[in-house]
């Protein structure tokens, strides 16, 4: 192939490149927006979206089996995930699943005991890295092996099964709440394993092995997701600000806070979600919902009380290179998506 060739191949993939957003759809209700309870999860819910068309397609609606969730009171949602070689993995609050793209044909389920409330997967030299929020930690899985090899306990002060029983079935617990340090998104980089806080604003830093080397300070609210866009890491906190931190030295180079885009002084809603596409960055917003922990909506500040300010619907904001103007919305409860996680490039 020449590189007039090569460089006609790039333009094709670009034309042909789609996103793919991974969330859950509530459950119709006859209350009121904001008297719906917190644990109304019905299915998770996998969209395709084609950005020259403006067009989305539901791929994948799935039920967590009785096997792998409680009995009563649960959730069922689609939270992160990541695609590698033509897979996507994606996490449900107790399992892994695998799809073969672009068919999203189901090809490998992974349900561990110790699963409970997973936010993300990623994949790495036949192993997963799994967030498992709900006992603040993080493992990595050998797929070969069938097993956890390596566990990054995420709230190092106190042993991990000191904690938790080794032996229980989390999936089976609806919550575990309150946290002690609620970990969302893990990247791998240069050999160190690097995972988001909630709870202390941070991204805590890892060798493969598990020992805890560093930790990044964000400090401009609680981070989500955290992924690697050229030279910088892309950290989006879920009260709407775009933190880039420099991959060489994990300084941070830029924070773009979006929420002078809000109108009328409301609350742009909890933004996770991000993906870089041309010269267009995509945001992930889920509108809030009610929740029995209200420390983790505490960060709205005076806008907990005011129901109008809140009121702001899930949806992906499309916006030009510099953050300075939405190019596009796309209303993602026009389709029964009401909240979203991840935006994957495919």
């Amino acid at each position: 192939m020449n590189l007039i060739q090569s460089n006609e191949l790039i333009i094709l993939l670009k034309k042909l490149m789609k996103l793919i957003i991974t969330g859950g759809r509530q459950a119709d209700s006859k209350l009121s927006y904001f008297n719906k309870e917190w644990n109304n999860g019905i299915e998770g819910v996998i969209f395709e979206y084609d950005p020259k068309k403006n067009l989305i397609e539901e791929k994948i609606s799935y039920k967590t089996p009785l096997d792998n969730r409680p009995i009563d009171n649960y959730s069922i949602s689609f939270k992160s995930g990541s695609i590698h070689n033509n897979k996507l993995y994606v996490t449900t609050l107790t399992e892994i699943l695998i799809f073969d793209l672009p068919e999203y044909k189901l090809v490998d389920k992974i349900s561990l005991n110790i699963f409970n409330d997973l936010h993300h997967v990623i994949y790495h030299e036949e192993n997963l890295f799994i967030v498992i929020t709900g006992l603040d930690l993080v493992v990595k899985f050998s797929l070969n092996e069938k097993k956890i090899k390596t566990f990054y306990n995420c709230y190092p002060e106190i042993n991990t099964w000191e904690r938790f029983d080794k032996n229980k079935d989390y999936r089976k617990i609806n919550t575990t709440k309150p946290h002690l340090s609620h970990p969302n998104h893990v990247s791998i980089f240069q050999d160190k394993v690097l995972v988001t806080r909630y709870k202390q604003q941070d991204a805590l830093i890892f060798s493969m092995e598990g020992k805890v080397l560093d930790k990044i300070n964000l400090n401009k609210g609680i981070p989500h997701d955290g992924a690697i866009f050229n030279e910088s890491f892309i950290y989006t906190t879920v009260n709407g600000n775009i933190i880039e931190v420099n991959k060489s030295d994990f300084s941070i180079k830029k924070i773009t806070d979006l929420n002078f885009h809000s109108k009328d002084g409301r609350s742009l809603g909890w933004c996770r979600g991000y993906q870089k596409l041309d010269s267009l960055n995509y945001v992930g917003y889920s509108r809030i919902r009610p929740t029995k922990f209200v420390e983790n909506i505490k960060w709205l500040g005076s806008k907990l009380t005011d129901k109008v300010k809140l009121k702001m619907p899930t949806r992906i904001e499309c916006y030009n290179e510099n953050y300075s103007k939405i190019e596009n919305t796309i209303d993602l409860e026009n389709y029964k998506m009401n909240w979203v996680f991840s935006i994957l490039k495919y």
